[in-house]
Order: structure tokens, then C-alpha cells, then sequence
């Protein structure tokens, strides 16, 4: 989408404009998906008219990409937790914490409505898929991988190892029942996403290496 320079005498009126139509767009998008989305819905959704609408996108593509690239924008900033993060807790328990809120993001209604608008236009805009995967999967693969490396029981491990556990450790974490969320189903259970978060702790902590007596994991 278009952007106007700071200076330009209507940089404010427009980026308020581009706010309110990247808002309808993401609603029509993610309520109708990509073909069941016009110019004119959004448009409508958005209190513009339709030539105002084409100043700020060049076709319905544009518009797509445009909110796709915001939403994933807004995944990292909202997946991303500092790895000094939970430093003071133990190992499993911080590591459980992040599990529970990795399933929390990624069972949101917003994150199901995007990985589906997103899916179904996997060939008409691969690096979007691209983009969003990483986005939703690969920001918090980095942020356990980053916790770890701050961690004292696990810094040794190396960099490869690390990035390995974290891999694995959301692997353990997604099951089928994301594919009922995508379907229109529920999440998982609460009681489902706990057990899952232990076991996928517990798996980390079988890699880390033995420890002086007295040293508390869990």
C-alpha cells in the first residue's frame, strides 16, 4: 500500500484513511477470505469511497498483501517475550509458561482467521506463507532458543542443540486439533494444553546435562 511523506500537508488525514481501510480489509479478508472479498466491501467497511480506496492500494493483491504483512507484524510483536524472561523461576516452570502462551496465541481467533485466509492463497502468494510461518512458528522458535541461551543449566548445550530443543519443544505442542480450529472446531482443553506444556518442558530437561546437588528444576 501507499505511504504519503511526513511533510506532505495531508499526511494525517491519509494515514488515518490507510488505518480505518487496513482495518476493514483485515475484517472482510479474514471473515470472506481472499476471493470472497471485493474493493467495494472494504470500501463500504471502511467509510471510504472506492477512489479513495485505490490512492491508498493498487488492486485487491496489493490490499491482501498489505494486511497479511500487519498481521504478522503484529504476531511477532505479540509472540517475541525477552529471554531474561523467567529467569528466576525454574527451568520447567518458566518453560511451561512459555508453552501455555505459545498455545494461547496460537488457538486466538485471529490467528486461526489468518493462518486460514493465508492457507487457502498459499500458491497465489508463497512468500506470505512464508511469512506468516515464520511470524507465528518461527518467532517463538527463536525466543526459546534465545531463553536458553541465557539460561545457566542450558547455555552450555551450543547454539545447533538449542535451536533443535526449541524446534521440538513446539512440536510437542501442536496437535491435530489445530486442524479442528482451522475447521471451525474448538482449541484444545485447558487441562490438554497443561499436559502438553509439562511434557514438552520435561523434554528439555532430559537434555540438560547433570547438575550440583540441591539445584531445583521443576
Amino acid at each position: 500500500m501507499k505511504q504519503w511523506l511526513e511533510g506532505h500537508p495531508k499526511a494525517k488525514l491519509m494515514a488515518r484513511k490507510r488505518a480505518a481501510i487496513l482495518d476493514a480489509a483485515h475484517r472482510q479478508f479474514m471473515a470472506h477470505g481472499f476471493d470472497g472479498t471485493t474493493m467495494e466491501a472494504v470500501a463500504a467497511d471502511a467509510k471510504v469511497s472506492i477512489m479513495t480506496l485505490y490512492r491508498h492500494a493498487d488492486d485487491k493483491d496489493d490490499l491482501f498483501r498489505a494486511v497479511v504483512v500487519q498481521a504478522c507484524d503484529r504476531a511477532v510483536e505479540a509472540g517475541w517475550i525477552d529471554p531474561g524472561a523467567g529467569l528466576t523461576q525454574p527451568l520447567g516452570e518458566a518453560l511451561q509458561a512459555r508453552a501455555m502462551r505459545f498455545q494461547a496465541l496460537l488457538g486466538d481467533r485471529e490467528t486461526v482467521a489468518l493462518l486460514r485466509a493465508v492457507t487457502v492463497e498459499a500458491d497465489r502468494f508463497p512468500d506470505l506463507a512464508d511469512r506468516t510461518w515464520h511470524a507465528l512458528i518461527g518467532t517463538h522458535r527463536d525466543a526459546v532458543a534465545a531463553f536458553l541461551a541465557f539460561r545457566e543449566e542450558t547455555r552450555s548445550l551450543g547454539a545447533e542443540k538449542r535451536s533443535r530443543l526449541a524446534t521440538a519443544f513446539l512440536d510437542r505442542l501442536v496437535g491435530s486439533d489445530m486442524l479442528v480450529s482451522l475447521l471451525g472446531g474448538h482449541a484444545a482443553p485447558s487441562g490438554l494444553q497443561e499436559a502438553r506444556a509439562r511434557a514438552a518442558a520435561a523434554d528439555i530437561l532430559a537434555a540438560v546435562p547433570p547438575y550440583a546437588p540441591g539445584r531445583r528444576l521443576v
